[in-house]
């Protein structure tokens, strides 16, 4: 088991804890306590999430350059700041320039996040897959909690509870912060190569074709935690008071099975798995489009079947994906080509609110269609991108038992 500093751990766990929270309801936030159309929050969360990516151009350098614990900070301390603008935000403007603030932060986070853990030691004959599945299972322990809270506020809530879930969002990411204070500075590269880690990323055709794919991926998994909370509440595809339990299953599958999984795809070529997680996430899209079906006692027990579908390929995919990137790119420019994979995420960020809100105005299942053909596109890709990628990286060393 790769060991991690207990402050970054807990760092972690309070800062997916304030997420959970918050995360299902932020689009119903401004819906309910700004009186804006849900289509237009979307479209201003979207449209915030372009501005934000410029950022991993800037983060990614700057991680190889300095300690990307210092970045994954500035990340948090950006997205407090955002977060506590949306307790004033009212008039669009002043919404869309706290989205900007919160996507701009989240980028800094995620562009850097992964070059901190990969800087951490791994012990031999480990693949990075279990570092990143250990620090996924507590972030996914934190989101559940967090989410269950903020499903139980989706059904039951009042504006008030509203924005003390927000309060306490803000309270997450700077705890957080104290807490990666404490975790000592990661070892950086030497190297005496000046070349452009940019230059070198832009000429690595397989590297941005992986991105590319994996933002597919990225859009299946943004899917559920954006869609279902509107799809519940506005759709009716199920009880409204099934969707915090729903989410809190969904991380705590994640939080006890993600490192069983891991293992048992130490052997597999890691995009051979990426494929069948895109497989599985086109049946679970399409079988989403049916929803609600027959009585709503039956489209609850359902949604939650479909659910513990998304979740077989989300353990799939997160950890496996990241690995592939940290393991296709070159250690001297890890901070560059970490940031620039973010892309894939970014993607997912600025399409899945417009995109999902827009479609699910012109038909309640339209949406899961579009990620059902998105998800087997994403699996067919990601198979034609193995072939150029090192093959290091798409067949690492079998992961050692514990």
């Amino acid at each position: 088991m790769p060991k991690v500093h207990p402050a970054l751990l807990l760092a972690l766990l309070i800062d997916a804890l304030g997420s959970g929270m918050f995360g299902p309801i932020v689009l119903l936030y401004f819906h309910l306590v700004a009186d804006l159309p849900l289509a237009q929050v979307g479209a201003l969360a979207s449209a915030a999430a372009v501005c934000g990516l410029v950022v991993p151009a800037f983060a990614g350098p700057l991680a190889d350059r300095l300690s990307p614990r210092t970045l994954v900070i500035a990340g948090q301390v950006i997205q407090a700041v955002g977060f506590a603008g949306f307790l004033v935000a009212r008039e669009p403007a002043l919404v869309f320039a706290s989205f900007v603030l919160t996507a701009a932060g989240l980028r800094v986070f995620w562009s850097t996040y992964f070059t901190m853990l990969s800087a951490l030691p791994l012990p031999a004959g480990t693949g990075r897959e279990r570092l990143f599945a250990v620090t996924g299972m507590v972030q996914a322990i934190g989101f559940g909690l967090g989410a269950l809270v903020g499903g139980l506020l989706v059904a039951h809530g009042s504006t008030g509870l509203f924005e003390v879930a927000l309060i306490v969002n803000v309270a997450s990411y700077l705890i957080s912060v104290v807490l990666l204070l404490q975790v000592p500075l990661l070892a950086r590269v030497a190297t005496q190569e000046r070349t452009s880690g940019l230059r070198v990323l832009l000429r690595d055709k397989a590297f941005l074709c992986l991105i590319g794919v994996d933002a597919g991926f990225a859009i299946c998994s943004d899917a559920l935690m954006i869609g279902l909370p509107i799809a519940v509440k506005e759709g009716g595809i199920a009880h409204v008071a099934m969707l915090g339990p729903v989410l809190a299953m969904l991380t705590f599958v994640i939080a006890t099975s993600q490192l069983f999984m891991t293992k048992r795809l130490g052997g597999i070529p890691r995009t051979r798995a990426l494929a069948a997680a895109g497989l599985i996430w086109a049946v679970w899209a399409a079988l989403m489009a049916l929803l609600p079906f027959g009585s709503l006692l039956l489209s609850s027990i359902m949604l939650v079947a479909l659910a513990l579908i998304w979740v077989l390929a989300e353990m799939i995919h997160v950890p496996v994906a990241n690995a592939l990137a940290a393991d296709s790119a070159p250690e001297q420019h890890r901070g560059t080509y970490l940031a620039a994979f973010q892309y894939g995420f970014a993607i997912a960020n600025i399409v899945v609110p417009g995109a999902f809100t827009a479609l699910f105005a012109i038909n309640h299942a339209a949406p899961w269609l579009a990620v059902a053909g998105l998800a087997t596109a994403a699996a067919i890709g990601i198979t034609a991108v193995g072939r150029i990628l090192p093959t290091g990286a798409v067949q690492p060393q079998a992961l050692a038992q514990p």
